[in-house]
Parts: structure tokens; sequence; C-alpha cells
């Protein structure tokens, strides 16, 4: 899912494909070696005592998927300096969001990698908000933010490898077999529930009633975002088919109808749209939680504490996310980091030897 999965979903622009899926792997590799060091030196839990190993391996993998979803929001418009800068300052802030959770607010340790969605989603649009202003239209740069046949192929292709490999993603930190089971069983339940949601409302927002790629190999990840908070506590599957139908709903809306207007209203370009495919997703799961807390039957008191703290992790994943990416995104604006001029955005060439090529241009 890391490697392959989200590199290839990266890759859908057609002159930074390359780009899309290499620095996804560069910043992977390094992101998993720093991941493990802070998860095993600086936020370690010192009431247990745990050698580095499969263990370390599993989180170090799972802390960085936030910071290649922040990836997909300045894709194309960053350089792999800038981006491994980002991913030092990333990972070390999700370390420290999910210490305070697992430590002072009682949260499970599934639980606080769940909020890595909403955590990469909204450091990546706080990067791209404080990097730069909003894209002056040039007409290069438009051009080139354009997919083709080929490129969405492969794109299409990390969403399929990412939606069947989910169920492993929401189960993955689960020790005990009936969550697991019902970790499994929901994720599938839900990915399906929001992949026809995604055909039919992709379908019914457009005038000739034709499907739109971009909804496709983005909108159907959002049923297992969604899920991943309660896929292992839910009893009954039409509940994780509602949450399903509810994803597909405001992914596909967002992606057809607030993508452009949000860089226009809010200055934020959004390459990727991971505002709709993480994002909103991660918040709607995160509210999920809290309802399904609240309705259990472990006594009012409880469940109003529970889901108290429900809420309070995401307003701080919320807070540290935006001030970690406001932060990030003003030091890439240093001279020294050699940020990309507008007319290389979406482009290739500045970094890859190209033979047919001449490398002056």
């Amino acid at each position: 899912m890391i490697f392959l999965g989200l590199g290839f979903l990266f890759g859908f622009l057609k002159k930074f494909g390359f780009s899309g899926i290499a620095f996804n792997f560069l910043n992977a590799v390094i992101g998993l070696q720093w991941a493990i060091i802070c998860d095993a030196l600086i936020f370690k839990n010192h009431t247990e005592t745990e050698s580095i190993g499969i263990n370390s391996l599993r989180k170090g993998l799972m802390s960085i998927l936030p910071v290649l979803v922040s990836f997909g929001a300045v894709l194309g418009k960053v350089n792999p300096l800038q981006l491994v800068v980002m991913t030092i300052l990333e990972i070390p802030a999700f370390a420290a969001n999910r210490y305070i959770m697992t430590k002072y607010l009682s949260m499970t340790n599934h639980n606080s990698m769940m909020h890595g969605h909403i955590f990469g989603a909204y450091f990546g649009l706080a990067v791209s908000w404080s990097m730069l202003p909003p894209l002056a239209g040039n007409k290069a740069s438009e051009e080139n933010e354009k997919p083709t046949k080929i490129s969405e192929m492969l794109s299409i292709f990390g969403t399929l490898f990412l939606w069947m490999f989910w169920p492993s993603y929401n189960s993955i930190m689960l020790t005990e077999p009936p969550q697991l089971r019902n970790a499994v069983y929901n994720t599938v339940f839900t990915l399906a529930a929001s992949t026809v949601t995604v055909f039919s409302v992709s379908s019914l927002l457009n005038l000739s009633g034709k499907f739109k790629m971009a909804n496709i190999r983005n909108a159907i990840l959002a049923g297992g975002v969604s899920s991943g908070f309660i896929a292992y506590m839910v009893q009954h599957p039409w509940i994780s088919m509602i949450l399903g139908l509810l994803a597909g709903i405001i992914s596909t809306v967002g992606f057809t109808h607030l993508q452009n207007t949000m860089n226009v209203i809010t200055f934020v370009h959004d390459t990727c749209g991971i505002h709709y495919t993480f994002g909103m997703p991660g918040l709607l799961g995160g509210f999920a939680y809290t309802v399904i807390i609240l309705t259990t039957e472990t006594g009012i008191g409880i469940s109003s504490y529970q889901a108290a703290v429900g809420i309070s992790c995401i307003l701080l994943t919320l807070i540290t996310s935006v001030v970690g990416g406001m932060i990030t995104g003003f030091l890439f604006k240093c001279q020294l980091l050699r940020p990309p001029k507008e007319w290389h955005f979406f482009h290739d060439q500045p970094y890859w030897k190209f033979h047919h090529v001449d490398s002056h241009i």
C-alpha cells in the first residue's frame, strides 16, 4: 500500500509520472527509518520495554502514511529536498500527537494511528496554503496539471491496489481475534458501499450521465478511510454500509464541485484532492466513532467521557497538523531549499535526465 499503491496513485499527472512515483518511494524509505527512531527513542513509552522488531516496523509503516498523504497536496510543486524536510518535520509532529493521545487521553494505539488520515490531509493543505500564493494562472502549469489516458490507468492501478489491501491497514494494529475479524469484514462492506455510491453519484452529477475517472480513482477509497475508527467495533454490516454511502457522497461531491472552488476562495491548491479522499472521510469516521461510543450500553458517564476524548483527539490532530503544516510551508520559502519556479510545476524535466531531451532546456 505504501510503496506501490500510493506511488501509482500519485502518478496521474501526464508529465510528472517519474517524480510522482519515485518521490513517494524516497519519502517512504526515509520516513520509515525516521519514524522508527522517533517512536523508539524520542516518544518511547517508558512503562514498556520493547526492542525494535516487527511491531516497530508496523508502527513505522503506518506513521509514514500521513507524510505521503501530505505529499499529495503539494504534488508537482516542490522539489525532493523540500519533501525530505517535510518528512523530517511531519513524522515527529505526528508521533507527538499520538503520544499525547495514548498517554494522556487514553486513546488506543489503533485509533491514534487512524488519525493519520486527518493529520496528513490538513498538514498537507496547510503546507500548500503557506508555502506560496495561489497559482498565478501560468498556462504551462495548467496544461501540465492534467492526466493522460495512460497516466490515469497507472493511477487507477494504485487505487485498486489500495482498495484490495485496505482491510489489512484497518486491522494491523489489532490483536484480539474478534476485533480483527470485525475490522476486515466491516472495511470490505464500507469500501463496497462507497464504490457503488461513487459510481452512482459521479454519473448523476454529469449532465451526460458519464463517469469521471478523477472521481473513481480517488473517491472509492473514502470508505476505507472513514471505517478505520469503527471497523473493529461495529457488529452490524448495515452500519458500515451506511458509513460507506456517506463517505462516497461526500468525497464525490467534493471532487466534482468543491475542488476548484477551494483553490479560488481559500487559496489552497490541492493537487490530488486529498481533502476529499482522506481529510473529510477521516473526519466523518472520527465523528462516527463518537456516535458509536454514545450509543453503546457501557453507562452514560463512561460513554460521554469516551466520546469527549474522541472529539478532543480530533481537535488536537487538527490543531497540531495545521500549525505544523504552516511552519513547514513557511520554511519551504527558504532559498536554500531552492523552491521550484511556477513554470517548473508538474514537470519531471527539472529532476530527471531524459536522453531524448537536451539537458539545458
